[in-house]
């Protein structure tokens, strides 16, 4: 008998024969019988070909894990985030808009509507006139539906913030010292963290988001370094704050943290993919991917901070051991180490906005020298990445990353990059100096509504139509 495959008899070797296999079981709806490799190709298999090694098994089921086959409890599931990020995203929408903006019948999204309602999740906020027939209800986000704080932790202060689901600050909190040790920083936080829990008035708290500087293992709520601030190492951030809180936990670094704030609720609620770079005591960047955190294959992407910028023999030390990382020429340590230089002690932020208004040379020479820095990896990023825009913020001053913001842009325009593209707009990130902390807050709500199918199919999420499950 021919081969229903017709690339079958070329297949070499097992491996593309598995994954053909695997997204045909599991396109399967119930997947309960797996069918003979090489009955699917109607050719006896050489044993020797399905000897594969173990990790390449593991590895392969990797990849497919995205392929799985769904079933109706998990489609209701997703059906229930997909409407609720339409609503997020829309309204004030009515249903009959969501169901022609999610493609899902009318029945699915008012029974899912009316549970959202009923949840709390969701509000009636008027009618709209319709084409034909009376006028439609339509439902925005009910802001009181949830809460959740987000703390930001960095070497010179602690900024704290009680979000609600609209991602409007209702409370905030700031301790802006110098911080010596992590006992200290975990002190002051927990009394951050208390303060806004009692202004909270018992309301729900979906959870707590802590956002940090440095390589963090956000799966498991780890501190993997942070170079400039010592002694955290493979500390368990999560399990700590957990057993001192009772909350729901979620850990990140502080440039995905703030990317994922203006994603939800800041300047990049437009775009569907940007780079976010936070200039900070140090500098990070995060990534967001179809509107989604893209934290790469161990959980740090987007460490900028630490690209080699300059391999010159005068090329200055990073905290990281390495010599001439963009972040020690970008960073607010490296501006006020540069005034300090110039025997500028005042570097308090207010002091340096003075400074700038005042046209200062020490602080213009430092912003030209972040600006031709930071302009090349504009550049590279582009050509690696080629995101919609890029997004700037961070712990530095507005007027001066306005400044940066408008001399990069015009000196990327100017480059006229390969292939005659336009390149990437930059833009001021509109969270200002609370973006991580925001951003942190985003973190345990964007883990419970996101329509991430592949969180649904793991088991850790509930359906949203019962006010238990928050």
């Amino acid at each position: 008998m021919k081969s229903s495959l017709p690339f079958c008899d070329e297949l070499d070797g097992i491996t593309e024969i598995l994954e053909y296999a695997h997204i045909r079981i599991s396109r399967s709806v119930h997947g309960s019988r797996i069918p003979n490799i090489a009955w699917i190709c109607n050719k006896p298999l050489d044993s020797t070909k399905i000897s594969l090694n173990q990790n390449v098994m593991q590895s392969h089921q990797k990849r497919t894990a995205s392929r799985n086959g769904t079933n109706l409890e998990h489609a209701h599931l997703l059906n229930q985030r997909v409407i609720l990020e339409t609503i997020r995203l829309r309204g004030p929408v009515s249903r009959v808009e969501i169901a022609r903006v999610t493609s899902l019948t009318n029945q699915t999204v008012f029974n899912i509507v009316d549970g959202l309602q009923r949840a709390g999740l969701i509000q009636e906020f008027g009618l709209k006139a319709a084409e034909r027939g009376q006028p439609a209800k339509v439902f925005e986000i009910n802001p009181d539906g949830a809460f959740s704080i987000g703390l930001h932790l960095e070497r010179d202060h602690i900024a704290a913030v009680l979000v609600d689901f609209r991602g409007i600050v209702r409370a905030r909190t700031f301790r802006g010292h110098y911080l010596s040790t992590p006992d200290e920083a975990r002190k002051q936080a927990l009394n951050s963290i208390r303060e806004l829990q009692r202004k909270n008035a018992r309301r729900r708290i979906w959870g707590l988001g802590i956002a940090l500087p440095g390589p963090v293992d956000s799966r498991y709520g780890k501190v993997i370094s942070m170079p400039n601030f010592p002694g955290w190492e493979e500390f368990n951030v999560r399990e700590y704050f957990h057993q001192k809180t009772g909350l729901r936990v979620l850990v990140d670094n502080d440039a995905t943290a703030a990317a994922i704030g203006e994603s939800w609720y800041g300047v990049g609620r437009t775009l569907s993919s940007f780079f976010y770079i936070y200039m900070g005591i140090g500098v990070g960047g995060g990534i967001i991917v179809d509107g989604r955190p893209f934290r790469g294959f161990r959980g740090n992407s987007g460490e900028i901070g630490h690209v080699v910028v300059n391999r010159s023999k005068d090329a200055k030390r990073c905290g990281c051991g390495k010599k001439g990382c963009l972040e020690t020429y970008t960073s607010l340590t490296s501006l006020c180490q540069h005034l300090q230089g110039a025997d500028i002690r005042g570097t308090e932020l207010s002091q340096l906005v003075q400074l700038f208004e005042a046209r200062n040379t020490a602080l213009m020479d430092w912003l030209e020298t972040a600006v031709l820095f930071l302009s090349e990896a504009f550049q590279n990023l582009q050509l690696l990445f080629d995101p919609e825009a890029f997004v700037v913020g961070g712990h530095l001053p507005g007027p001066l990353l306005a400044f940066i913001c408008e001399r990069c842009a015009s000196i990327t325009r100017a480059a006229k990059p390969p292939g005659g593209t336009n390149p990437p707009g930059i833009l001021q990130g509109s969270l200002h100096d609370e973006a991580a902390a925001i951003g942190a807050a985003a973190l345990p709500t964007h883990d419970l509504i996101a329509p991430n199918y592949e969180g649904i199919t793991s088991g850790g999420h509930l359906s949203l139509l019962e006010p238990s499950s928050a």
